[in-house]
């Protein structure tokens, strides 16, 4: 576009020549390997022959041009994967092609090999047709630049020039004139009989280029008439649009990764700015996505979806919220706190619940990547509170699963948060469900605090769930097993095993005292005895006799593991009831027979008198005893 004052150029960024693509690097310093390895697909072939076609249609029919040189150095690649016809160095207008007053070739060729590095002062040879090489072949038309379409469909489709000759004359002479005998084996055959007709000798029995675009190659590949649909898609009405992508629903994942990225994805992401379109593309969109690389999918379909996370509701935002997981990997780190967050945290305050469900379910993964304060704050809240307030089964579970997930990476402060949200779910709700789910999260404190936080917080929170009768055996074995594991590593970290220890009685007297219960043993000697006085609280004597509560007897070295603490009794009083042994020492002057049946008050009035005269230390009285004294 130019005026008076200013001239303005339209670019456009190429990726490369099919020369590049078809392996010549000659006007490339250093070819990036994607261009190396690039192979093009004969879907995408098509389509890239198709366009020429129709270029070339409009070249001769609206624009009255002759191209005279195409080639593969002719037609660009955009980096949007269009084929672009360039090259019009050597076009001249169709209203004067057919006056040539010297009469002569379009173009001198050598009759020698020339190096293709020259600069071209003259078309491709490879790409020419005869009647621009031979004198008196009268002016060039349009029939001309279809015998150089034809000879470039052939390469593309078999890899390989049909009239390679270096620009020598005399081999391209020899060459083209086999050109009627060619079988044409190794193309496809839909397109062999066009081809043959648009290399004719006879320029007048060439087919146009529009009749090029009828050929069956072009008109019953199924897959190719879906890619034309999307090149128009945005002149197409709503209608039009919906039974077009409902009846290519099943088609999208024939297509290899170019195709899918610079011919089908483009013009679908156009179409997420249309409301009424949203819910039948945007599935469509995802899905194509989730087979992108990481770099086309944050350069291509990203800009496209970032609107669409921002204003989402309803079934938009269930499914956005269902592949959550592809936005979260490949969106990168600035997208995935700037959109994608904030869309899930609108889930998570979406009253529906199979919303709350997804987005529970898909918080796993993102709970990885986030940083610590965006997940303290916007995530761990709405979870605790869908795990409080819900009426649902299935979205308890899952909150309470992500919060289990999200253990490893949470304080001691935010883990006394959970312990909390445990407490209260499980105070109004022991179903088997929730109880299983509260085991594993506590499971996951155990593993991040350490026994001694599971001893003092976990264990009186467990414990009473385990009378829950919404337990089956397995679930209460389960809950059994890891009380039991705690238990057994505060006995490791003790030192000692209860097993190698020798077997307590574990009744309140016992307790009280800290040592084990007295066996029933019978008494020995008469009640003026006060021997055993003696033996424990005056001088030892050598001819001393074994007291009546000996040592031996209270932990005989033979008792029954079974029952330590109870003493063969005479099988003459089977029915006699037997009293609390007093745990008074030593006992007075006059200890009535241990079978009898006299009340003690009495006796442990004088026992504590006994005990007033004795050391502080040994007059201290246990709970136990001074509670049951007082009574």
């Amino acid at each position: 576009m130019k005026s008076k004052t200013t001239m303005a150029m339209v670019t456009e960024p190429i990726f490369a020549s099919l020369a590049n693509i078809l392996g010549r690097f000659d006007n490339i310093t250093k070819a990036p390997n994607e261009l190396k390895d690039l192979e093009l697909g004969q879907l995408e072939v098509k389509h890239g022959l198709l366009q020429l076609t129709e270029t070339l249609g409009f070249l001769h029919n609206n624009a009255r041009l002759l191209h005279r040189a195409i080639g593969p150095e002719s037609v660009y690649l955009t980096s949007s994967g269009a084929w672009k016809l360039a090259g019009f160095g050597f076009s001249i207008s169709l209203d004067q092609s057919g006056v040539d007053p010297t009469d002569g070739p379009a173009f001198h060729f050598p009759d020698y090999d020339v190096d293709d590095v020259v600069l071209p002062l003259q078309p491709p040879l490879d790409y020419t047709a005869p009647e621009l090489t031979r004198k008196g072949a009268g002016g060039p038309d349009a029939s001309t630049d279809i015998f150089s379409l034809a000879l470039l469909t052939y390469h593309l489709l078999s890899h390989q020039a049909l009239l390679q000759c270096r620009n020598n004359l005399q081999t391209y002479t020899n060459k083209a004139s086999y050109l009627p005998n060619e079988s044409f084996t190794n193309i496809p055959s839909d397109v062999s009989e066009d081809l043959k007709r648009m290399l004719s000798s006879d320029a007048r029995s060439r087919p146009t280029a529009h009749d090029f675009t009828t050929s069956p190659f072009f008109r019953d590949d199924t897959q190719l008439r879906a890619l034309r649909f999307l090149d128009h898609m945005l002149e197409r009405d709503n209608m039009q649009k919906t039974q077009f992508l409902k009846a290519m629903a099943d088609m999208w994942t024939s297509f290899d990764a170019r195709v899918l990225r610079y011919k089908v994805l483009p013009p679908l992401c156009a179409e997420l700015r249309n409301e009424v379109m949203l819910p039948m593309v945007l599935p469509m969109v995802l899905t194509l996505a989730d087979s992108q690389e990481m770099v086309d999918f944050q350069s291509a379909t990203l800009p496209a979806l970032l609107p669409v996370l921002g204003t989402a509701t309803g079934d938009a935002l269930l499914l956005l919220i269902k592949h959550a997981s592809l936005l979260i990997n490949k969106a990168g780190p600035d997208a995935l706190t700037a959109n994608v967050v904030p869309m899930i945290v609108r889930a998570f305050e979406d009253p529906d619940a199979r919303m709350q469900e997804e987005v529970l379910k898909r918080t796993l993964s993102l709970t990885k990547q986030l940083d610590f304060t965006v997940l303290r704050q916007s995530i761990l809240p709405r979870v605790h509170g869908l795990a409080l307030k819900t009426t649902m089964a299935a979205v308890r579970v899952n909150a309470l699963l992500c919060l289990g997930e999200v253990v490893p990476r949470l304080d001691k402060v935010a883990i006394h948060e959970i312990l909390q949200t445990l407490q209260r779910c499980t105070a109004v709700d022991h179903s088997a469900p929730t109880l299983m789910c509260s085991l594993g999260v506590a499971s996951a404190i155990h593993k991040q605090m350490g026994v001694e936080y599971a001893a003092e917080h976990l264990l009186p929170l467990l414990c009473p769930l385990l009378t829950a009768q919404q337990l089956n055996l397995q679930q209460f074995a389960k809950y059994m097993h890891f009380v039991k594991e705690v238990l057994r590593k505060i006995e490791e970290k003790r030192g000692v095993v209860v097993n190698e220890v020798e077997p307590v009685s574990l009744d309140m007297k016992t307790m009280a005292l800290g040592g084990p219960a007295k066996p029933n043993v019978k008494a020995t000697g008469n009640g003026t005895d006060n021997s055993s006085w003696d033996a424990d609280w005056a001088a030892p004597k050598k001819t001393s006799t074994r007291t009546a509560l000996d040592t031996n007897d209270l932990f005989p070295e033979n008792a029954s593991p079974a029952a330590p603490s109870v003493a063969s009794a005479p099988q003459t009083q089977p029915s006699m009831q037997q009293p609390f042994l007093s745990f008074e020492w030593p006992p007075p002057a006059s200890t009535p027979n241990i079978s009898t049946t006299t009340s003690s008050v009495s006796n442990a009035g004088a026992m504590s008198t006994v005990f007033g005269n004795t050391n502080p230390n040994s007059s201290k009285k246990l709970p136990f005893v001074s509670k049951h004294s007082n009574q």
